[in-house]
């Protein structure tokens, strides 16, 4: 019987990623050969044997990870994701909850013991832990993802977009927009800030931290709580970018509690472009992602990678478009 050893031994013997190392292992994907075989001495050198029959039994799994299902932004993605996965004769299993310090090893775990072949992830990940998963199985970083680092990923450009939404609120005469945002980790929120903060100077409106709401979760209430303390204050706000279609619903609800109408007193703009934006009343102006095409290329791009077929490492913005509707007009 061979001895147990990690394959962070062997990719320090081999310059091999540990990925790659566990493709070899599995025998489910292919490798090139010289590839291959320098990883097969390096294990015999070890004494590892592999069973290859057992080995290459692969659930041809693809782990999802995103931090909530009560946001209704992941079921078009997730609907991509598993149209794509099915194309490529994949399964799709959904992990809701937080990749941290304290969830690493669980989420380790539920990775080996579902036999996972690759993972999309639309949760915020610290850099050390990417590093970790990366190197764990192959992986590709949906809407939520870390530039420096040289990992795939598809997601949008958010300081655009944010530009977008307030620049679209200033050519309407607005003069003092608050932006309601989402969790400070989140890239999509720091993006959306800065893109909301140069979109001001260039309209050269003034930036008031006051006029700043940051909230921990996207939540309908939080949100309402915060709309309503803005819009009782003494110096209310006269627009809102929110970056939520959620949040921009909260606000239409707060502005009919303090008996003011939208657009004709307060003018709102969400993002996400989901089935509340056209359900409520009046009708919300919103940033629309493309959330379909995010789920299907992140697939095809991690399918890509488990086949050998990805050339490149793959890095995608996908477009985004104004969509305007009663909340602005």
């Amino acid at each position: 019987m061979g001895k147990k050893i990690t394959y962070t031994e062997i990719a320090k013997e081999t310059g091999i990623s540990i990925s790659t190392i566990s493709r070899v292992v599995k025998g489910n994907v292919p490798v090139k050969e010289v590839t291959r075989q320098k990883v097969l001495k390096a294990l015999n050198n070890y004494g590892y044997f592999i069973d290859l029959q057992a080995e290459s039994e692969e659930s041809n799994l693809i782990l999802v990870s995103l931090p909530s299902l009560n946001n209704p932004f992941y079921s078009k993605i997730i609907d991509g994701i598993e149209s794509s996965a099915s194309r490529f004769g994949m399964q799709v299993l959904l992990h809701a909850g937080s990749i941290n310090q304290r969830t690493i090893k669980s989420f380790l775990n539920l990775i080996e013991s579902t036999n996972a072949t690759g993972l999309i992830t639309l949760n915020y990940v610290e850099k050390p832990l990417l590093r970790m998963l990366s190197n764990t199985l192959p992986m590709v970083q949906c809407c939520e993802m870390n530039a420096e680092m040289d990992l795939p990923f598809v997601t949008i450009n958010d300081i655009a977009a944010a530009k977008k939404a307030v620049n679209h609120l200033a050519s309407r005469n607005n003069k003092r927009i608050a932006l309601i945002n989402g969790p400070h980790e989140y890239k999509y929120s720091h993006d959306r800030l800065i893109g909301y903060k140069e979109a001001l100077q260039e309209n050269n409106l003034e930036f008031e931290e006051q006029l700043v709401i940051q909230l921990p979760d996207i939540n309908f209430d939080m949100a309402l709580s915060a709309s309503m303390q803005l819009l009782t204050s003494p110096t209310p706000p006269d627009a809102f970018f929110t970056v939520s279609d959620i949040f921009a619903a909260a606000v239409i609800r707060a502005a009919s509690k303090c008996d003011l109408k939208i657009p004709d007193d307060i003018e709102v703009i969400g993002f996400d472009n989901i089935d509340i934006s056209i359900m409520s009343t009046p009708s919300i102006t919103t940033i629309n992602q493309p959330k379909f095409q995010l789920g299907l290329q992140s697939c095809e791009t991690l399918c890509r990678i488990i086949t050998g077929t990805a050339g490149k490492i793959s890095q995608i913005y996908v477009d985004t478009e104004l969509v305007t509707r009663e909340s602005t007009s």
